[in-house]
């Protein structure tokens, strides 16, 4: 007479297992990159703002600039009135934040000369005669993951790095490209 066991063989184990392993490779990598998608998302976000507001004041002939709060991961634009700066409506919808689990490690402008990595004091002039100040933004998420965002002085336009650069490095090689092109 067969009696009946209740239970999983090592084989029926090992296919699960198999299986579970095999889940995780494929599901792991896309996990580990949602860092990586929102610093591109908060990237394009601050370099769409950088463009605007470059030919906002060469087009108005006005001085703007970009504001950052470093500690609620916001920033928002300005232009002068007077002697004071207001804030500037882009989209009507105030301050933009940076995506969730997305904050600013540090900022550094020419004007600064050195890093912010609190508080309200950081920001980007854009000036009428078609120059921005150079700057270098970092942006993390995690404990190592960083992109830079790096200003050039007379275009406007801004590269994005998927690491860590100092500004003292952006500089340096900002000034061999201008001797080399001399």
């Amino acid at each position: 007479m067969r009696t009946k066991q209740a239970g999983f063989t090592l084989i029926e184990l090992l296919v699960v297992i198999f299986l579970l392993g095999a889940f995780l490779s494929v599901a792991m990598p896309s996990v580990l990159r949602t860092d990586d998608m929102k610093l591109r998302s908060a990237s394009r976000g601050i370099v769409t703002t950088i463009r605007y507001l470059y030919s906002k004041a060469v087009f108005e002939k006005r001085i703007y600039r970009l504001s950052f709060n470093i500690d609620t991961g916001e920033y928002w634009p300005e232009v002068i009135e007077g002697n004071q700066f207001r804030v500037e409506s882009i989209s009507g919808d105030g301050p933009k934040e940076l995506p969730r689990g997305v904050f600013f490690s540090d900022i550094q402008t020419e004007r600064t000369q050195r890093k912010i990595s609190s508080g309200k004091d950081a920001f980007i002039l854009f000036l009428p005669t078609g120059t921005v100040d150079s700057a270098v933004i970092h942006l993390r998420a995690g404990k190592d993951n960083f992109f830079t965002l790096s200003t050039n002085p007379y275009t406007g336009a801004t590269k994005v790095f998927d690491e860590y650069i100092e500004f003292s490095d952006r500089l340096g090689d900002l000034a061999e490209r201008q001797a080399g092109n001399l």
